[in-house]
């Protein structure tokens, strides 16, 4: 595939960044087809984001603001759509939906960034979907029993699931450069073919 000049690709980023406001802008008609009600401070929420995503792509070079970006704009987004009640249950019972968007925020972040899945970036995204969903299971009641009592019952499972990371996380270490490269492994590969050459 034929490789865009800067410039291009930046029109390119910006426009995608125009629809996706665009979108959010016609989301409150949508919704009041539904008799649905969307709260300014989330289309803002969803503006913000996805401007600083864009700046954070085209100017800032910075995982945390582009986290920041990501993360906005998919709870601003989330925010719209369970706050005008097209969703029956209201946040009290999706709120961890947040937390699982942090996850896929992070993972995100790390893939636009580096161009491919890093440790340090998947295993807290992993981590925080994970805990999400696990909450969400009981902030839509699909456990019966309370979380105390299923924490008193069930507690064991912690150590073997933590004992399941550790033991991939060891597995992982082996060869890291082959499943998930770091960027320093990249660094020393250069240096040690100018050393051999040299």
């Amino acid at each position: 595939m034929k490789k865009f000049a800067a410039a291009t690709l930046n029109m390119i980023l910006a426009l995608g960044v125009v629809c996706i406001l665009a979108g959010v802008l016609l989301f409150p008609r949508l919704a009041n087809h539904f008799n649905a009600t969307v709260e300014l401070w989330t289309i803002a929420l969803t503006f913000a984001g996805a401007i600083t995503f864009y700046l954070s792509l085209v100017k800032f070079n910075s995982a945390l603001v582009r986290f920041i970006g990501l993360y906005s704009v998919f709870s601003g987004f989330f925010f719209m759509i369970v706050g005008s009640g097209l969703v029956k249950q209201g946040i009290e019972g999706f709120w961890p939906v947040s937390i699982i968007l942090a996850g896929i925020s992070i993972l995100l972040t790390g893939l636009t960034k580096d161009r491919r899945i890093r440790v340090s970036y998947l295993f807290p995204s992993v981590f925080l979907v994970g805990m999400g969903l696990y909450f969400l299971l009981f902030s839509l009641n699909l456990i019966s029993m309370g979380f105390r009592k299923w924490i008193s019952i069930f507690w064991p499972l912690f150590p073997i699931f933590l004992g399941i990371c550790l033991i991939v996380l060891f597995l992982i270490q082996q060869n890291p450069a082959s499943h998930f490269p770091y960027e320093d492994s990249e660094n020393s590969e250069n240096d040690s073919e100018g050393e051999s050459r040299g």
